[in-house]
């Protein structure tokens, strides 16, 4: 029980440290690198990511052309959701981030029943609606008409659309191949893409190296946790549902460290609302 109570801390504290850490770097630096920067925070992953055999055997196996498929497809959705959400971040607070990425649990849903013969439940619809809810309720700020929204915040939501489909593409492999094979196979192809991308468009990391290597140590801890806590619980629809809270602890961590205050009371409202919505898609 000690050992499931720690793993819960690490996860929460890992995992809600990225994007507080990420939103604050984005304040720091003016604008540009994005492209640099996530390539060599990935870079960091893959090379820290061969810890997970700690957690899981490295296999690989299954027809080449589809793992090719599978691989390929993970760094593009991958790249794109890098880009986009480095990019929007410094223009879209850290909670409000964090919802309108949540955006991919449906995505990956939907594709998930499609593609992967998992079965979509009535119910899951209605968490969907909530979630849309409780987006419309934390994008004031962002809305420039009724339901049209500033760029940053639409790049947001695409970049979430993108995690959607990088998940479903690393889930086919990791069910392909295993899953220390299939997550590994899907970060390398992140970071090639991301390298090919930042010399095509000539972007130099502008963040510093100290800087450079916090973020990806930071975010090597926020992936490690969630795969760890997999594994020593053992139940991932349990986890999903008690990890699900990670959304309000960062508004609140948002407002006291990054002073995040604005219109604070419908912020927690909505993160409350998106919390109940995906409850109900898990």
């Amino acid at each position: 029980m000690t050992t499931v109570i720690l793993a819960y801390l690490f996860y929460f504290v890992a995992s809600s440290a990225s994007p507080l850490q990420l939103r604050w770097l984005k304040t720091k630096y003016a604008e540009g690198g994005e492209i640099a920067l996530a390539f060599w925070v990935m870079l960091m992953l893959g090379i820290l990511g061969f810890s997970l055999v700690l957690v899981s055997p490295l296999t690989l196996a299954g027809n080449p052309l589809v793992l090719t498929a599978l691989t390929i497809a993970c760094g593009i959705f991958g790249a794109a959701y890098f880009i986009g959400s480095y990019v929007a971040q410094k223009y879209v607070e850290a909670g409000v981030s964090t919802i309108a990425l949540n955006i991919y649990t449906p995505m990956t849903i939907v594709l998930s029943t499609l593609f992967l013969d998992e079965s979509l439940k009535p119910i899951q619809i209605l968490g969907t609606i909530l979630l849309l809810v409780a987006l419309f309720l934390i994008s004031k700020k962002h809305r420039i008409g009724r339901f049209k929204f500033d760029k940053y915040f639409v790049m947001m939501l695409a970049s979430g659309i993108a995690m959607g489909l990088l998940l479903v593409a690393e889930r086919a492999l990791q069910k392909t191949t295993g899953f220390s094979g299939g997550t590994l196979l899907s970060w390398w192809a992140q970071c090639i893409t991301l390298g090919i991308a930042m010399l095509i468009f000539r972007s130099k990391n502008t963040y510093g190296i100290k800087d450079t290597f916090v973020t990806g140590i930071v975010r090597f801890l926020g992936a490690f946790s969630w795969v760890f806590l997999v594994y020593i619980v053992g139940n991932l629809s349990v986890v999903s549902s008690i990890t699900t809270f990670k959304v309000v602890i960062i508004f609140i961590a948002a407002a006291l460290f990054l002073k995040e205050r604005e219109d604070l009371p419908r912020k927690i409202i909505g993160s409350l609302i998106a919390v109940a919505g995906l409850l109900l898609m898990r």
